[in-house]
């Protein structure tokens, strides 16, 4: 299993720059990374994409996943002209970075599913965990199916796969991986795979049980985020409230184990949210979430288990 880097772990740092993010990413050890579009969208601000192509050209550090967007029910419904003009900004911010991705030779494009909406923009979903999701399964699988059949006809324009992540949360959609396997069978497209997600799937019941994935063939998953999380109650506990392995409530040995039963030997991605962690320097940030995320990922590359 390959370490990985998820942006979001140190985006939001003080000291952020991409350029020197990679070079670190790099110099600790770490495999391949998961850009976001919104970190993209700032280094092209004084970068260019032949800078980002240079770069992965002559490093053993590889980009797998770029992204995302979070779905929506009426997404490419387009019933109002201000529904369609949503619309037409969601495909011009994930075409524009599935243009680079292909360029930089990214793998994938992350697509969330959709969930319960405390940010007020469609663009950044944050599920607060307080209200129960009030669509029916049957519901979900249809408009999750058809919203990600137009991403995956997007991303095979560019030789790319779309990653599903489905958020398991108290205000989410999908809450089953039997679910999420349902619906990418749906859609038809071969292009199209599963990211999971220890902290969504904690979120569900609470618990670190993670032998919901057992159903999953490994050849499914195209990345699995690893972080741990607060011991905090639910409609406490935010997204925002991750951290680096080993440091919070989540078995995430209970994680690694029922990966490595289903035989998945893919990216293991780091990303812990946490505003604590934002106050420290990136350097910081970037060894620490290595070195944490390598202690665990280690034992089973190894097969160390106690």
């Amino acid at each position: 299993m390959q370490i990985t880097y998820q942006e979001g772990t140190g985006a939001l740092c003080g000291d952020w720059a991409l350029d020197k993010e990679l070079a670190l990413l790099e110099e600790v050890g770490f495999e391949a990374v998961e850009i976001r579009s919104d970190r993209l969208t700032r280094y092209l601000a004084g970068h260019s994409i032949k800078e980002l192509r240079d770069f992965f050209a002559s490093s053993r550090l590889r980009p797998i996943c770029s992204g995302g967007t979070f779905l929506f029910p009426e997404m490419f419904l387009g019933k109002t002209p201000d529904e369609a003009e949503i619309d037409a900004q969601v495909v011009s911010r994930a075409l524009a970075s599935m243009d680079v991705a292909e360029k930089i030779g990214d793998s994938a494009y992350l697509v969330i599913n959709h969930i319960l909406n405390s940010s007020g923009s469609p663009f950044m979903q944050i599920d607060v965990l307080d209200q129960d999701y009030p669509y029916s399964r049957d519901q979900v699988t249809e408009f999750t199916a058809r919203i990600l059949k137009q991403f995956c006809k997007l991303a095979d324009d560019h030789g790319l796969n779309i990653a599903f992540e489905p958020v398991c949360s108290r205000g989410g959609s999908v809450k089953t991986m039997e679910h999420a396997l349902e619906i990418i069978n749906a859609t038809g497209c071969k292009n199209i795979g599963l990211c999971i997600d220890s902290f969504n799937q904690y979120t569900k019941d609470f618990d670190s049980d993670f032998s919901c994935y057992k159903v999953l063939p490994p050849e499914k998953i195209i990345t699995a985020h690893i972080n741990d999380a607060d011991d905090l109650p639910p409609g406490v506990l935010s997204p925002m409230d991750r951290r680096f392995c080993g440091q919070g409530v989540i078995d995430l040995d209970n994680f690694m184990q029922n990966l490595k039963d289903i035989g998945y030997d893919g990216p293991i991605s780091v990303e812990a949210l946490q505003f604590e962690y934002y106050k420290q320097p990136l350097e910081w940030v970037i060894r620490e979430a290595y070195r944490t995320t390598k202690e665990l990922v280690d034992k089973y590359n190894n097969d160390i288990v106690e």
